[in-house]
């Protein structure tokens, strides 16, 4: 290729990004230095400032800095939770059989998720094994909603707690419903097979790992109304996990911003039934 046709097929393909983000609605312009085009990929994952990954995720999963959010749980959760005062969160592998991570792989055909690794395991299984997260709702919920989490996720005997969260951590955001099975978020599709197709390369998306596990299936799931906090352990640094019984998980105390970048404050615990905790809680007596 002459120095000439590698000038045209860079400006054709800082022209077709633009063009794609522009038709989905995100105003942000990429210049060629925002992005590397090597032989396989085009990606900004080198980028210090990843201006096109990061327009995208934030027109499409915006970060929280603070909200106030329910949590349903069981009864001896709950007293766990307000007895040791601190708060799990889990890892993202128990989801593993959902396919939510899968899902997301298979609809906007990420192939090197989906190819199997080493150990005769998806790629994307390895990405749920350092990935901790919890799970909380809206408060504004309508009495059929509000039933529904009581009854699949409080049991019978459960409590509802609210909380106030503050986060100096990116990764507390909204889910991302699937609006139709099997479509894929439109600007995400349109970059992977316009530069796979028109460019002979494949899209990589700087966080890629990390958004899969905010995207469910709307069928499934998007009475939920669901928001996430999420936790990547590294070896190197940062809070590591607590293994117990086969499983493992994360504590933040309350009260505190944690190393995680998050900060809990409970300012109400809702049940049938007073549970055992500290008076310094504010209880208050669900309706029947």
């Amino acid at each position: 290729m002459t120095m000439l046709q590698q000038i045209r097929a860079k400006e054709s393909l800082i022209t077709d990004i633009n063009s794609i983000l522009y038709k989905n609605g995100i105003n942000e312009t990429i210049n060629y230095e925002d992005v590397t085009k090597d032989e396989k990929t085009v990606s900004d994952l080198a980028k210090i400032n990843a201006r096109l990954s990061d327009a995208i995720i934030n027109h499409l999963w915006p970060s929280i800095e603070s909200k106030c959010v329910y949590h349903y749980t069981c009864r001896k959760k709950a007293e766990s939770i307000l007895n040791k005062n601190s708060f799990r969160l889990t890892n993202i592998s128990k989801r593993y059989n959902d396919g939510e991570i899968k899902t997301f792989c298979e609809t906007h055909d990420l192939k090197g998720y989906l190819k199997e690794g080493k150990d005769g395991n998806p790629e994307y299984k390895s990405l749920m094994s350092n990935t901790y997260y919890a799970s909380f709702t809206d408060i504004s919920l309508t009495k059929e909603q509000e039933q529904y989490f009581w009854t699949n996720f409080a049991s019978p005997d459960g409590v509802r707690l609210k909380i106030e969260i503050k986060s100096e951590n990116h990764d507390f955001r909204k889910i991302y419903y699937e609006q139709t099975k099997g479509q894929p978020i439109q600007v995400l599709y349109d970059l992977i097979k316009c530069i796979r197709e028109k460019h002979s390369r494949e899209f990589v998306l700087k966080g890629m790992s990390r958004l899969c596990s905010f995207y469910l299936s709307g069928e499934d799931y998007e009475n939920e109304n669901e928001f996430r906090m999420l936790y990547r352990v590294w070896n190197s640094s940062g809070p590591q996990p607590i293994v117990s019984d086969k499983s493992s998980f994360i504590e933040l105390p309350l009260g505190t911003m944690s190393e995680c970048g998050f900060k809990l404050n409970i300012t109400e615990v809702c049940a049938f039934e007073k549970p055992n905790m500290p008076e310094t809680y504010f209880f208050s007596k669900r309706k029947a």
